[in-house]
């Protein structure tokens, strides 16, 4: 979907029950962090599938990533406190290990693809898990009637 169509179709419908779906987002994302586990895990890299995950992981959080940034700034301007320049910081910090990673596998060499799985895919786990973890005490933290 065209990045301003999704920002325009988003912002136009309401707040109500987003933080909810956020929380299942997450919960998708926390399925894809146990496949990546288990690929950095195994004896032998199946090279294809965490390919594919990696991407799936980048293809969902960039969507994710930009529908929370327009929830928390809508939060934000509602008299929330929400730390939006740490989120977006944090959401900057996770594309570049995402974009590490595919970059190792790219390069068709198993040493660089295990060194960025050891340096990159363990950072980018904890990071997003940390940063999901936060988001969650924001939404639970929220009124009802916003979640």
């Amino acid at each position: 979907m065209n990045q301003h169509l999704f920002i325009i179709e988003y912002t136009s419908k309401k707040m109500v029950g987003k933080a909810s779906e956020f929380i299942k987002e997450h919960e998708q994302i926390e399925r894809e962090l146990i496949e990546l586990e288990t690929i950095m895990n195994s004896e032998v890299i199946n090279y294809p599938n965490l390919f594919h995950v990696v991407k799936k992981i980048k293809s969902f959080w960039d969507e994710h990533e930009v529908k929370e940034e327009l929830y928390f700034n809508e939060l934000h301007k509602k008299g929330f406190t929400i730390p939006i320049k740490k989120i977006v910081f944090e959401h900057g910090r996770l594309k570049r290990d995402m974009d590490n990673i595919i970059s190792s596998v790219r390069t068709g060499s198993e040493f660089n693809v295990k060194e960025s799985l050891k340096r990159d895919g363990i950072d980018l786990i904890k990071k997003i898990r940390e940063h999901i973890a936060n988001e969650d005490w924001i939404f639970y933290a929220l009124p009802k009637r916003l979640q």
